[in-house]
């Protein structure tokens, strides 16, 4: 990993900020207790109404706390486009004694372009995976809102049946998007020559060219995991606190909600991990996170071979510390991949789920096989996992597609987050 002067950068340009009312925050919550006299729970974004009748609540529970926020949400669940957040309303381990009414609300702005016809429907998931429609509902189509009838509490969203929406490629408007990167080949590796970093005359020293890897299709967060997407899951109980809740320029970093569409940052490969086996999904093998950063056949960097200009006012890649810090997640329209993900070169560098080795990455196969989905390789000489993508402090070298670095799971920086994948359920 490279390192910075920290001081140094308070006298550098703080390049921008982003402001956003506390309304606004997709993180934000708030818990309200009920008897078993019942009640109306409304959530604070006002998207949610969760009606308690009296007598409802299970002979040995006196209690109970309703709370809803909304999640991160894919592109596609297993069964349904979303058009609506997935709320996640808990306590999801309680069986009332009668059906609560669950009401979501509902925007026709978010239905999907292509649809064969309009069968709204909501869904229902325990593990924010595997989602069901509800049985008992109603539509409201004057108000834009579904009703439910449901005995248990979990994970609801508004959606059409999967197989009724042609454009599965496209995804979710915000910062929760993820990608669809289809499947095929693609030349995974490093250009012959390429130097490999080893210190041992066992390794190999100079990479022996790229192999021929297949992947099957799917999604990649199309942004760098968010301050305010860690937080939701810190707010459910799953994940812990980064290391440091400070940038280099910014000493309330993770709290503020001026920075809350920022990558996170000081995690370490278990709390990334964590992070997206909560949402559902999983940390990319290197294979996964190199094919989404230069497409089917290879590039230099996500836009092209052409190198960024080291020039705040004209580059597409946050990198060799012009900017002085991270930079919003969603920043840098011209320097995203061909399948349209940003940041893969800069910002902050990545965590893979792969472990490093240097041999599995730069021997060239002669065999020709080409190898389906490949994983970690099934050892590591050093124990540690590969980091792919380079920071804002990397130079050019190290923000290239082929571009690796190594870290120990533990290690947590201020120049490394993560991204999520998640597999297309046929």
């Amino acid at each position: 990993m490279r390192y910075f002067n920290k001081s140094a950068l308070f006298f550098m340009i703080v390049f921008l900020f982003v402001s956003c009312n506390e309304s606004d925050i997709i993180y934000k919550k708030t818990g309200e207790d009920f008897d078993n006299n019942g009640g109306v729970y409304r959530s604070v974004d006002g998207g949610v109404t969760v009606i308690i009748p009296p007598d409802a609540l299970p002979d040995d529970v006196e209690t109970v706390t309703i709370t809803a926020y909304r999640l991160d949400t894919p592109a596609m669940t297993n069964v349904s486009k979303p058009v609506t957040n997935i709320y996640s309303i808990s306590p999801a381990a309680v069986q009332f004694k009668k059906d609560l009414t669950v009401n979501i609300f509902y925007k026709e702005a978010n239905f999907p372009n292509l649809l064969d016809e309009l069968d709204l429907k909501p869904y229902f998931s325990v593990d924010r995976q595997n989602f069901e429609p509800v049985e008992k509902y109603e539509l409201d189509v004057e108000n834009n809102l579904i009703k439910m009838e449901i005995n248990f509490l979990g994970n609801f969203h508004i959606g059409f049946p999967k197989e009724l929406v042609k454009d599965k490629g496209s995804s979710q408007s915000g910062i929760a998007e993820m990608v669809l990167i289809p499947a095929g080949e693609f030349e995974f590796g490093a250009p012959e020559g390429t130097k490999t970093g080893a210190t041992s005359e066992n390794e190999l020293q100079e990479s022996e060219g790229f192999n021929r890897v297949y992947l099957s299709s799917y999604y990649i967060d199309k942004y760098e995991v968010t301050n305010s997407q860690y937080r939701l899951c810190m707010d459910a109980g799953v994940c812990t606190e980064p290391y440091d809740v400070t940038s280099i320029l910014y000493q309330n970093y993770f709290y503020n909600a001026n920075y809350a569409g920022f990558p996170v940052i000081w995690v370490t490969y278990g709390q990334a991990e964590t992070f997206c086996q909560w949402a559902g999904k999983t940390l990319p093998t290197e294979a996964q996170w190199e094919k989404a950063a230069r497409g089917s056949e290879f590039r230099i960097f996500p836009w092209g071979d052409t190198g960024p200009t080291d020039n705040i006012e004209t580059t597409i890649a946050n990198y060799s510390a012009i900017f002085g810090d991270v930079t919003i997640a969603i920043w840098g329209d011209e320097g995203t991949s061909p399948y349209g993900v940003y940041n893969m070169a800069g910002n902050v560098a990545e965590w893979t789920s792969t472990w490093h080795n240097i041999d599995t990455y730069y021997h060239k196969r002669t065999d020709g096989v080409v190898v389906s989905d490949p994983i970690s390789p099934a050892e590591s000489p050093t124990n540690e996992k590969v980091i792919k993508g380079g920071s804002w402090v990397s130079l050019t070298d190290e923000i290239t597609t082929f571009a690796r670095d190594k870290a120990f799971p533990n290690y947590r920086y201020y120049n490394l987050g993560f991204r999520c994948v998640q597999s297309v359920s046929e």
